[in-house]
């Protein structure tokens, strides 16, 4: 029986690692030596094309990866993220339909991302507390202590709005959300401190306190608010992080129904983000919603697509035969 030699690297693409089928003439016989090609090599190189501003490279470097484990939900989930910056819906859905399939919680957190990475860059900072009901909370963001744990004025302005907001709506929970010690205090103790000095009842204030970052307030903040079945906050903080922070909290998958900021150079902030000024938030926002920004080289890829239906395999593995042949893959038939 003939069989193409081709056919082992379509068949190995499908699986999971692309192998190039390169001939070793020995007078009749054609064989084959293989060379594997590590996704997570190609995963790696566009997530550095993503983090230098790059989409389009970055797109093109998850597309080869997708040619080579087309199971991938890492690289399905950043092709529907990027694929929104790039204004290119087609892909976009097409990548969350795959993903449905393979990790439909990740595709769940994908779709979170884009819809938080939009509204954020929307939001126009102002500093009017909201009228909200139901199971809300209020979130109040940190901001760098002084060296002997005293707050700056721009943390007073935060805690003032974050006061203001607690007293438009006295039933709803606070959580006041920040790390970084100095001399021993917390921004969430101190902001904590405050509330409570200013007239906020203690109950009512939970004080989140390892977030070294945006990334971390958004994070631990949703594992808190996860426990008490809460998803929807008002975001309090700086019109220069509103948007930043209300796209990372939007990738947890809380819903941001209000925002309040301080007056801080409000005029500045006034514009929303156009889709070009997004790449930064975006790439934030994958990182809060743990998408990892490298994988490891050697792993084992996952397993192929369950019931890929029509056009799949030849979407992702027929460029990568073409990109095989065109490097002098053999196409030889064997005896």
């Amino acid at each position: 029986m003939r069989a193409l030699a081709i056919a082992a690297v379509a068949t190995a693409a499908v699986g999971g690692a692309a192998v190039a089928a390169l001939p070793v003439i020995d007078h009749s016989h054609v064989q084959t030596v293989a060379t594997t090609i590590d996704p997570a090599e190609l995963y790696n190189a566009a997530q550095k094309k993503f983090a230098s501003g790059d989409v389009t490279g970055g797109l093109d470097g998850i597309r080869q990866t997708l040619a080579v484990a087309p199971a991938d939900g890492d690289a399905l989930a950043l092709q529907a993220i990027w694929s929104e910056q790039a204004e290119d819906a087609t892909t976009r859905d097409a990548a969350l339909r795959r993903l449905g399939l393979v990790n439909p919680k990740l595709a769940a957190t994908a779709r979170a991302v884009i819809s938080g990475v939009t509204a954020g860059a929307a939001i126009v900072p102002d500093t009017t507390p909201k009228d909200v009901r139901g199971k809300v909370a209020v979130v109040v963001l940190g901001f760098g202590l002084g060296k002997n744990g005293t707050m700056a004025a721009e943390l007073v302005n935060r805690v003032t709005a974050g006061r203001a907001q607690a007293q438009a709506t006295p039933t709803l929970p606070i959580v006041v959300s920040g790390g970084v010690p100095r001399a021993g205090i917390t921004e969430a103790a101190a902001m904590q401190k405050w509330l409570v000095s200013n007239g906020v009842e203690a109950n009512r204030i939970v004080a989140e306190g390892k977030s070294g970052s945006t990334v971390a307030n958004a994070q631990n903040t949703a594992e808190i608010l996860g426990a008490k079945g809460i998803n929807d906050i008002v975001l309090i903080t700086s019109p220069s992080h509103i948007r930043r922070a209300a796209a990372d909290f939007g990738a947890t998958g809380l819903r941001i129904v209000g925002t309040v900021t301080t007056a801080t150079e409000l005029d500045k902030y006034a514009t929303p983000l156009k889709l070009s000024q997004q790449k930064g938030i975006r790439l934030e926002a994958t990182r809060t919603a743990r998408i990892p920004a490298t994988h490891q080289v050697g792993v084992a890829v996952p397993d192929p697509l369950p019931d890929p239906g029509p056009g799949i395999i030849g979407e992702y593995v027929g460029p990568l035969l073409q990109q095989l042949l065109g490097s002098g893959s053999a196409t030889e038939e064997s005896p």
